[in-house]
């Protein structure tokens, strides 16, 4: 049986996988937008879920390699008749098995409207890959569990490659820029299966400060604000704790006055510019509450992970493993078995978000 653990380890060579095969992926939809790549002045990420937190991840990167405003939309944004459309924006809808209903019925009404959509799918027969002009496959193969790990990863990377190819197409960046992003990217693999080993023995040593905590709440900046808001949708679809992700300086413009004991905040630290914001809050938690974490380059103390991060402007995806692996690990020690296919057939019969 495969279990959601067996996924977050086959990481790794998937993003090996994406990564060698990515001429093949972008190739037919670069040469379908070569004669209007020059008219494109924005990019638009549509997707809902994990879809729409990946989006989140990598829109700092996806704006800087390409040179194009980069935002990102929830579907429902673009459901309705009376909103305003870009005629010059490329749409991408992101919806890992294609069944999305609400990014297909959008799909079809920007279509329907001469926009320029692309969809990006786990395979190219799914339906959302049928009713667009152009696909891009995720390469992520079919993931066992409907706690997405390997969707999320494929979608931040595949995301980051289609700003690096419209970038270098529109000459915003360099070959040697390109080619310098690919080398990290290519560290993130091995990179990624040491920090999975090392979240996994952190969390024993630490997973009782999660558990006393009445909500965990996860916070970062640029890229790693998208890490925490999965991180958030993770605790509550796998152990089911209550949980939410905050952009660090949106977290210390309000929810700060409503902290103590109960809440864990994990600080996801790059050691960029925000750094000692990220610290100072850590260090609060910590001494006033005797509750925070911090993973990543920066740490306060011994009860926080330190991560060798190898891949640069990619080490969101090294990020990504621990509260993958903090979810997993929590719900197991609950006693949630979520290794087996679980019956939703009664919500199902409620609403079903997906065809």
């Amino acid at each position: 049986m495969v279990t959601v653990l067996d996924c977050i380890e086959r990481i790794p060579s998937v993003i090996e996988d994406i990564l060698a095969r990515q001429e093949d992926a972008f190739g037919p939809f670069m040469d379908e937008i070569a004669a209007s790549i020059d008219r494109i002045d924005e990019i638009v990420f549509i997707g809902s879920g994990t879809s729409n937190t990946a989006a989140v991840t990598s829109q700092v990167f996806v704006e800087k390699a390409s040179g194009i405003c980069t935002k990102i939309a929830l579907p429902n944004n673009y459901a309705q008749e009376a909103f305003n459309v870009n005629p010059d924006a490329l749409y991408v809808f992101t919806s890992q098995t294609g069944t999305s209903k609400v990014v297909c019925q959008v799909m079809e009404n920007l279509r329907a409207k001469g926009c320029l959509c692309l969809s990006m799918t786990e395979a190219p027969d799914t339906k959302l890959a049928g009713l667009s002009p152009s696909h891009v496959c995720l390469n992520c193969g079919k993931e066992e569990h409907l706690m997405r790990t390997i969707g999320y990863v494929a979608s931040v990377l595949n995301h980051m490659l289609l700003g690096m190819k419209l970038g270098l197409r529109k000459g915003h960046i360099t070959q040697e820029q390109y080619g310098a992003w690919l080398q990290e990217a290519g560290r993130v693999p091995d990179s990624h299966r040491v920090i999975t080993k090392q979240a996994r023995s952190w969390f024993q040593r630490n997973k009782y400060q999660i558990i006393r905590s009445k909500c965990v709440i996860f916070t970062g900046t640029g890229a790693l604000y998208g890490v925490a808001l999965e991180g958030a949708v993770k605790f509550w679809e796998m152990p089911q704790v209550i949980s939410t992700g905050y952009e660090l300086e949106e977290g210390m413009h309000g929810p700060n006055y409503g902290y103590d004991g109960n809440h864990c905040i994990v600080v996801f630290n790059d050691g960029g510019r925000e750094s000692d914001k990220a610290l100072a809050l850590a260090r609060y938690m910590k001494e006033v509450f005797h509750n925070g974490l911090v993973v990543g380059v920066g740490t306060v103390d011994e009860q926080d992970l330190q991560l060798d991060l190898r891949g640069g402007d990619f080490a969101c995806l090294e990020f990504s493993a621990v509260p993958q692996i903090m979810a997993y690990d929590l719900a197991v020690d609950s006693g949630r078995d979520i290794s087996k296919l679980i019956d939703h057939t009664l919500m199902y019969s409620y609403f079903n978000t997906h065809a």
